[in-house]
């Protein structure tokens, strides 16, 4: 019987409390980066919100590369393209810019709507769960907002908590958006849901 939403979350925020740290401050630092002294506010108001988007994912990417090895148990992993942050093989982060309710509105492969999908992938550790570590904008659009960490089921959000820190202790929040009722949590088919979109 799969776990309820409820217990999901928290059995996956329990699992990463280690690192929510240094998952803070790898997209921290890569927003911090994209606009300090590094960029001109000459080159930044050249950029698309795509272009920023990528040189944000950039920065968070390198710091990420960086961490390999700095923690026992943390290892990252490319895998055909798709970079993940693997925490003690309980579970995947990537990396991404998102909207206040943790989702990310980017083009995907087929490879990371079967991450999203919580479906397995070659070479990745089956029974960890797929987690996206984003980062929110600021209304502003000149600094980090803040820190989410979400789990979708394909375009579905089963749930999403905003990462923050009580007298340096790193903690989280619920922040799911609201279903409508009758919604369940669970019973969400992401391949059905694709297939009623794309009419096969």
């Amino acid at each position: 019987m799969p776990l309820s939403r409820e217990d999901d979350q928290n059995a996956a925020m329990v699992a990463i409390a280690p690192i929510l740290p240094l998952v803070n401050d790898i997209l921290n630092g890569a927003v911090e980066f994209y606009f300090g002294e590094n960029y001109t506010d000459a080159a930044r108001a050249q950029h698309t919100a795509r272009a920023a988007a990528n040189c944000i994912y950039s920065h968070a990417e390198r710091l990420m590369l960086d961490a390999e090895g700095s923690r026992a148990g943390l290892h990252i992993l490319d895998v055909r393209g798709l970079r993940v942050m693997n925490w003690r093989d309980q579970a995947l982060l990537r990396f991404k810019k998102v909207d206040g309710n943790g989702r990310s509105s980017n083009y995907q492969t087929k490879q990371q709507q079967d991450y999203d999908d919580q479906l397995p992938i070659p070479d990745l550790p089956d029974p960890a769960v797929r987690l996206t570590a984003g980062y929110e904008l600021a209304p502003a659009g000149v600094g980090l907002n803040r820190v989410i960490i979400s789990r979708r089921v394909g375009q579905g959000m089963f749930w999403s908590s905003q990462v923050i820190f009580l007298e340096n202790e790193a903690n989280w929040v619920d922040i799911t958006p609201q279903r409508f009722a009758g919604m369940g949590d669970s019973d969400f088919n992401a391949a059905r849901a694709r297939r009623a979109r794309s009419g096969r």
